[in-house]
């Protein structure tokens, strides 16, 4: 047993490639990420290995969380992974490239490190967005919300619903794509591409079959989250949350995104670790924008003003989405995505031709994009744990 131990440590050890972290299905990434805990376990003794249950129909979230001493430190950085379902197979990579730069000592543990493997199941299964009731997690992050609150109805939306929601079957690609640029070039004359940026992406909690829905109340992985933290970080002063994404951003670039308001003690918080890294956040250009429910906001929810807070989204850039083609096609896709799961197509070889798209545009089969990204993201995530743990915060 411990030579087959030893043998997985050096074959791990003497993996180079950051291409091998990319993985093509959900239960490879999470097959691969319960091997690196095992291996971490058996260097780190005092860690732990936990579940997070929240469906009879569907694997739990995975939690491995990786302590240095059997005491636990006053600080804590959680990383998590696959709250839009499809961007985990990106996330997955970073979070177990992380892992091996622990084990190689490339990566000096100096406080706890918790991973969140797969918040998102079913999405990350099925290559979409949204979880098994097409809600968009990242807009569901609430503590109880039976009634919409007024200042969260998103009328950008309810005004140009039939845009984002066409409630029949899509028809044939090269007539729904050219109707489509017309439409989206009217809009964008009309509104300019900030108020159309909001009332698409902020989240919206009144077309269930519409996009960016953030559902009516609190989702049940949304409950048994909040439970964990109350539960199992309660004892933590500080807390830096990297949650991570694809899609927004510049082709192969990495950002990260402040959702927390200015002037607010997150925004300070974040402001004394992110000095010359590129981050996004409310007084940025047009490329920000503000989403109700954001998981970085979460833990604010469940400890208000008890804990000292860095929450981050970091954001792996794809085929790009700030130039106006770019962001039409976009915008086409996630409209046809969402279109055809909902109302059907007259071809099934338009449902083939979405959903390989779709896929593409958050994890995009490109050798390069893997390489860049992965060493990006690697060097950033370093960057800002090391100023973490650096800080006087006591």
């Amino acid at each position: 047993m411990r030579k087959e131990f030893e043998y997985e440590y050096e074959s791990e050890i003497q993996r180079k490639s950051n291409i091998d972290f990319f993985l093509e299905s959900y239960s490879e990434c999470r097959k691969d990420f319960l091997r690196l805990s095992k291996l971490l376990l058996s260097d780190f003794y005092n860690s732990e290995k936990d579940k997070i249950q929240f469906s009879k129909d569907l694997d739990p979230i995975e939690v491995f969380l990786l302590k240095r001493k059997k005491k636990s430190t006053r600080q804590l950085v959680m990383i998590s992974s696959g709250v839009h379902g499809v961007e985990g197979y990106a996330g997955s990579a970073i979070q177990r490239k992380l892992m091996l730069e622990v084990l190689q000592g490339d990566l000096k543990l100096k406080c706890d490190l918790l991973f969140l493997h797969g918040i998102n199941p079913f999405g990350f299964e099925n290559k979409k967005r949204v979880n098994e009731n097409n809600i968009d997690l990242n807009r569901n992050f609430f503590f109880n919300r039976e009634k919409i609150p007024k200042k969260e109805k998103n009328r950008g939306y309810k005004r140009f619903s039939s845009f984002f929601t066409p409630r029949f079957p899509f028809t044939i690609y090269i007539i729904e794509f050219t109707i489509f640029i017309f439409r989206f070039t009217g809009i964008m004359f009309r509104v300019g591409i900030k108020n159309f940026s909001d009332a698409l992406v902020n989240g919206q909690f009144e077309f269930k079959k519409g996009l960016y829905f953030g559902g009516k109340k609190p989702e049940l992985v949304v409950k048994r989250l909040r439970k964990f933290f109350k539960s199992k970080l309660n004892k933590y002063e500080s807390i830096l949350h990297l949650d991570l994404h694809t899609g927004h951003g510049r082709e192969n670039g990495v950002v990260l995104i402040q959702n927390s308001e200015l002037n607010t003690s997150e925004d300070l918080n974040i402001q004394s670790i992110s000095e010359g890294l590129p981050l996004l956040k409310p007084d940025s250009n047009v490329a920000f924008y503000r989403t109700a429910g954001d998981f970085t906001d979460f833990l604010g929810k469940v400890f208000p003003n008890h804990k000292k807070l860095f929450p981050l989204t970091v954001e792996l850039g794809t085929t790009g989405n700030q130039t106006f083609w770019k962001a039409l096609r976009t915008t086409f896709l996630i409209v046809a995505e969402n279109r055809i799961r909902h109302h059907g197509t007259w071809f099934e070889s338009n449902r083939e031709k979405i959903d390989g798209k779709f896929y593409r545009y958050f994890y995009p089969d490109s050798d390069l994009w893997k390489e860049t990204v992965l060493s990006k993201t690697i060097d950033i995530c370093k960057i800002l744990i090391n100023r973490f743990t650096k800080k006087d915060l006591y």
